[in-house]
């Protein structure tokens, strides 16, 4: 008999003691056990839906990825919906400090407006830059959430120095030469936990048709309005004088894993994504059938993805896709996965499968994986020298420094063609 777990609507996970977590009071079945694991078998990222091999990047370009994105659009997260009015994008610089770190960093707030005849969306942006840089600099946007108006961005009185209260390492960030920026992803919409799954209210209630109340069972659901936040974040970097634009990552941990992922894939301005434990309908393959499984999200969450996804909930195998597939539409640009090992609900063995089966679409670019074997790397031995990154660390579900300080190297190493270094060569 399959233990009993309590599900959290935020981010469920099985801490590192094992515990459960709960936000409800809901109980769901949930496998933990490996010999509970079904067969399945996992779709070939290079073989289209009518079983053609793609065998150049023209063929993936042009016929293969479109085919895996529009699969994941219509029937996992939703497709963006065409507005029935033009939307107008403004924004507004509302402060700039220059003094942080004796003035080593100069910190931006923004206010991002989406305007039309059905209503106004507001979202605060933060950019933390490195005040001296001679060059534009590369830039991590983080998917946020509510953080920025919890002041969560400030800096902690604790021994952690030049670390924020929600820990981010900005002091390190910038003596590296690398920004960071975050959104109120909120901003664009608050799950409103509708049980069946219809999504109303905040940027959807833009791009409603006449007589329109919720969204359709093809349109976005929170993942995907979340991911337009960053999209939205994004347009506002491009036009920053210090900001690289080609030179932006996409970071996101747990539900914002998942929503840093699909920002990525529909938007290819991003030149890079950095994963946190995202889990299932972020790097995980749902055929394994462990931890979290999409019957619970479509149950428990249904809000987050679109209202298709219920026809795949109970039948996964039948999916012509996989986590994975979407992982390699991100080729050729590099990304990043790390999870953690405790970290049972986002099924971290789940996440390396997924990982290593999207390669495939780097080798048609040429580009260096560094997997050896399909066995998953050693707890705490991270790759970084590749366009696809990867560790998992020992502890359990979140964002923690040792993940940060993989992320920065791997930044280095691909925009500013730096070696891996440690904190310690970066002060001296």
């Amino acid at each position: 008999m399959m233990n009993k777990f309590l599900l959290l609507a935020i981010a469920v996970f099985v801490s590192s003691n094992g515990a459960a977590q709960t936000y409800d009071g809901k109980f769901l079945e949930a496998n933990y056990d490996e010999s509970k694991v079904p067969e399945y078998e996992l779709p070939h990222v290079l073989s289209s839906f009518d079983g053609k091999i793609i065998k150049t990047v023209e063929d993936w370009e042009n016929f293969r990825r479109p085919e895996i994105v529009e699969f994941f659009a219509q029937n996992m997260y939703g497709e963006v919906p065409i507005p029935l009015n033009p939307i107008k994008k403004s924004f507004k610089l509302i402060s700039e400090d220059h003094t942080i770190f004796d003035g080593l960093c100069t910190r931006k707030d923004v206010q991002i407006t989406f305007e039309n005849k059905s209503g106004k969306v507001t979202m605060p942006l933060v950019l933390f830059v490195p005040t001296n840089s001679k060059e534009k600099v590369p830039v991590i946007l983080l998917a946020n959430g509510s953080d920025i108006k919890r002041k969560a961005l400030k800096l902690n009185n604790s021994q952690s120095y030049g670390i924020t209260e929600n820990g981010i390492p900005l002091h390190q960030l910038m003596s590296r030469g690398i920004g960071v920026a975050t959104v109120d992803y909120q901003a664009f919409g608050i799950d409103n936990g509708n049980k069946d799954g219809k999504v109303s209210g905040g940027i959807s209630n833009l791009y409603f048709k006449e007589g329109q109340d919720f969204t359709k069972e093809n349109e976005w659901g929170m993942i995907a309005i979340w991911a337009y936040a960053l999209r939205a974040g994004m347009d506002y970097l491009e036009t920053d004088n210090d900001v690289e634009e080609s030179e932006v990552a996409t970071l996101g941990c747990s539900i914002g894993g998942k929503v840093a992922l699909w920002a990525a894939v529909t938007d290819t301005r991003f030149g890079m994504t950095l994963l946190a434990t995202a889990g299932h309908g972020g790097d995980a393959i749902w055929r394994r059938e462990y931890g979290e499984t999409l019957q619970n999200m479509c149950e428990y969450l249904p809000t987050w993805i679109c209202r298709n996804a219920n026809k795949y909930a109970k039948n996964v195998h039948a999916l012509p896709v996989d986590q994975h597939s979407l992982l390699a539409t991100m080729a050729p640009r590099p990304f990043y996965i790390s999870n953690a090992q405790h970290d049972l609900w986002a099924d971290q063995k789940g996440q390396w499968i997924g990982t290593y089966n999207s390669a495939p679409a780097y080798q048609l670019y040429d580009k260096d994986v560094a997997f050896t074997s399909e066995n998953q790397p050693e707890i705490n031995q991270p790759i970084i020298k590749s366009t696809i990154g990867y560790h998992v660390r020992s502890g359990g579900h979140g964002l923690e420094l040792f993940d940060w300080e993989q992320y920065m190297k791997f930044i280095e190493y691909h925009f500013l063609n730096i070696e891996p270094r440690s904190v310690e060569e970066v002060y001296n």
